[in-house]
């Protein structure tokens, strides 16, 4: 049985979706969401394009706290949070290792071509090099009773 499964979220639907259907298929699991901040976001917070070392350290803080604001609107009782700040899939891999999940459920969109050549896919990544077994879903029309346990979109 599965016990303690991380959703990795980035907002969108698709993460929206994932979160629904480990919800749905895993009630009594341990879910952890977890955020991770890209640091090219940190650095484009900022007009100046030179960021003096407190300064960069007050950025991450203020987009490590924007993440948790919004993670705990999407959080039910039982269930906890995380943010890291780094790439996505490296991130993703290294807090399940080290949180000892069991199973990683990520949403993904279907990106082709150039958009997938320029962006990649931390799904993608994961797929390839995770140690856990990864869930994914895709952005699809949920079965009518999973839409109750889909966190608020924006």
């Amino acid at each position: 049985m599965l016990q303690r499964i991380l959703v990795p979220v980035n907002f969108t639907t698709a993460s929206a979706r994932a979160l629904a259907v480990t919800r749905d298929y895993h009630p009594q699991a341990t879910i952890r969401l977890l955020y991770v901040v890209s640091p090219s976001d940190i650095a484009s917070a900022t007009a100046n394009p030179v960021i003096n070392p407190t300064h960069a350290k007050e950025e991450r803080a203020k987009a490590e706290r924007a993440a948790l604001q919004k993670l705990e609107s999407w959080v039910r009782d039982g269930e906890e949070v995380a943010v890291e700040v780094g790439s996505a899939a490296e991130k993703i891999s290294v807090h399940a290792e080290l949180w000892g999940a069991d199973l990683i459920a990520m949403g993904t969109r279907s990106r082709t071509g150039i958009q997938q050549f320029l962006h990649g896919s931390a799904t993608e990544w994961l797929v390839r090099h995770a140690k856990q077994p990864i869930l994914v879903v895709h952005d699809v029309e949920l079965a009518e009773d999973q839409m109750a346990h889909l966190p608020p979109t924006s």
